[in-house]
């Protein structure tokens, strides 16, 4: 593939999912579902602009540089000073909503399973397996979304608090519980000689990537320390962060987890880092307008029916789970009742980890029931992207902690 049709796609990606992002805007929704709208206009399902083997060539670069980062910028979320005030509903509520969502969505996929040829069509294991961590990617919450409502209706209170503490730990359980799915999925398709080397394959992944993390997340500060120049300190930060992460694809050990426990190790041995995340902000636009577009791109119109079907599923099952979750962490842990009432409904937004993740499951996953989930995961994501905003601002208002009426 010649170097020149690569930059042209990209040019045309980025291009077009600036001036859908625009639009979006104008009506009201997030930037995210321009992006994506871009994407789905120029792939080889609907207009044949770009094509989807040279999508997929430069999606795997672009999905490993992302989610670095974002998974570094989940872990700079989790400032121990910002969550202790709440600790005791934050921890219970995240445990309880992430529980539910992972139970219901995994039972509702499992179930229509048996009416589906198409989901059992791998076998009874690699469907069980792909069940689990579909289970696993529905954790997610997408922070951005999330913030970008609380900035645009002013909100402020006991609800707004646990929602953006439960947000930053939410993706941290979701990467958690998908690299123990992954682990069971090589185990029960075989790539394990055994249970007994599953579990130390298992055990050794998370805890490889904890402690590179965690000394990566250390040393970084000291590094930065002699450096003034907020560019310059990005240069390291990035170099640190795909550093990180390539050491780990190396050794089989999670980059995700590895740069989430990096970022939460920085964030909490370094004084100021405000400065540090705003310039991440700069970097992480273009490349989220990249990822989100391809992801458009290689939406598959040939399995439409289907997909739409396993989206609605993923989005009704998902939501059930965190709404009927939250009530009871919030029970368990004595939380204000307009809050337990009202904060499962500010979880629902979901997209670039969830997108994010499902594309590494191509590593351990049938390439045919790769493309029928990560379809499907796509349709859910569009769903939420359409719902979810409107659905956190009717939450907070509802709790009465907005404070800006003429908010989108």
């Amino acid at each position: 593939m010649h170097g020149e049709q690569h930059l042209l796609s990209l040019g045309l990606l980025l291009i077009a999912g600036y001036l859908f992002g625009i639009v979006a805007n104008k009506l009201r929704l997030p930037r995210i579902t321009g992006y994506i709208s871009a994407g789905l206009l120029l792939s080889s399902s609907i207009s044949g602009v770009l094509n989807k083997v040279q999508i997929e060539t430069q999606s795997a670069i672009v999905a490993d540089i992302t989610l670095s980062i974002i998974a570094f910028a989940i872990g700079g979320n989790l400032q121990m000073s910002r969550v202790r005030s709440l600790a005791k509903s934050i921890l219970w509520i995240t445990v309880t909503q992430s529980t539910g969502a992972f139970i219901l969505v995994s039972t509702s996929l499992y179930v229509v399973g048996y009416f589906s040829p198409m989901l059992s069509m791998n076998g009874p294991t690699v469907f069980l397996c792909a069940v689990l961590v579909m289970g696993a990617i529905s954790v997610t919450t997408a922070p951005a979304a999330v913030m970008a409502v609380v900035h645009e209706t002013e909100a402020h209170g006991p609800l707004t608090t646990t929602l953006l503490g439960i947000v930053a730990l939410d993706d941290a359980v979701a990467i958690l519980l998908f690299s123990a799915m992954a682990s069971v999925t090589h185990f029960l398709t075989g790539a394990e000689a055994g249970a007994s080397a599953a579990l130390s394959r298992g055990v050794s992944e998370i805890a490889g990537a904890l402690v590179i993390g965690a000394m990566a997340g250390y040393i970084l500060p000291t590094v930065m320390g002699s450096l003034k120049r907020a560019e310059v300190q990005m240069v390291i930060v990035l170099g640190f962060v795909f550093f990180v992460s390539g050491v780990c694809s190396q050794i089989h050990f999670s980059p995700l987890l590895a740069n989430m426990t990096m970022g939460f190790a920085f964030v909490n041995s370094m004084k100021q880092t405000e400065t540090v995340f705003h310039q991440l902000e700069t970097v992480e636009e273009p490349l989220y307008c990249l990822f989100f577009a391809m992801a458009g791109a290689l939406f598959d119109i040939g399995v439409l029916t289907t997909t739409l079907m396993l989206g609605m599923i993923l989005f009704f099952s998902r939501c059930a789970g965190k709404v009927l979750g939250t009530i009871i962490g919030g029970r368990i842990a004595n939380t204000e009742k307009e809050v337990s009432k009202y904060l499962g409904f500010s979880l629902m937004p979901q997209a670039g980890l969830s997108l994010g993740l499902i594309v590494l499951t191509r590593e351990f996953l049938p390439e045919t029931m790769y493309i029928l989930l990560f379809n499907a995961v796509l349709a859910s994501v569009i769903i939420n992207e359409l719902v979810a905003p409107p659905l956190v601002r009717w939450a907070l208002k509802r709790a009465g902690e907005v404070h800006s009426e003429d908010s989108p």
